[in-house]
């Protein structure tokens, strides 16, 4: 990522998202305590933030970039209040709330342990806003237009914030002030190879 998008020359922001980890990890019942979920989660983001800290500086790219925990940013009073109207917003659509609830609900019948239908769903259902608050934060409102992820979600797959952007841009607006620019790469091509 680092040479493949010359960070050393542009500002960025790497989020480590030990949030959406732990959420991950209860949802697929791997663990079953909330606090302990959460400690593993951040305990295992420390080495990922450590590892991509000297490959930043490895690649001369540190002056130019930040990496935080998901909560670094999350845990701000303008996040707050920006995740707030995001979700409001994002629930009261309609087409948005069906696709993040058909999404739950594929997720949950393929990872979900099934002893606990009601948590693990609202697990899920909490991963999914939290992820699509803090790329609409982070491109919209923080100002880091292009995203990169390292994949794209499967094609059979509902996928919320991909329906957020082509279907409703006017609430991303309605909600940052400004028209929608957020601009989404892939590390990886999801195509097979010929």
């Amino acid at each position: 990522m680092f040479e493949k998008y010359e960070l050393q020359c542009h500002d960025h922001l790497i989020v480590i998202a030990d949030r959406l980890f732990a959420l991950d990890n209860l949802v697929t019942g791997r663990y079953w305590s909330t606090k302990t979920v959460f400690g593993k989660a951040r305990r295992e983001a420390t080495q990922i933030f450590n590892l991509v800290r000297r490959i930043s500086h490895k690649f001369g790219a540190q002056d130019c970039g930040r990496i935080a925990y998901w909560d670094e940013i999350a845990g701000t009073e303008q996040f707050a209040e920006f995740a707030k109207r995001m979700r409001d917003g994002f629930m009261a659509e309609k087409l948005l709330s069906e696709t993040l609830e058909e999404f739950v609900t594929r997720r949950i019948a393929r990872f979900g342990l099934g002893g606990s239908p009601d948590r693990e769903r609202n697990h899920e259902r909490e991963y999914l806003l939290s992820e699509v608050c803090m790329s609409v934060f982070c491109t919209e409102v923080l100002g880091y237009r292009v995203e990169i992820w390292e994949r794209p979600p499967a094609p059979n797959l509902p996928d919320p914030l991909k329906l957020l952007y082509d279907n409703c841009p006017d609430l991303i607006g309605s909600v940052t002030g400004h028209p929608a620019s957020r601009l989404v790469e892939y590390l990886y091509d999801a195509s097979p190879a010929p």
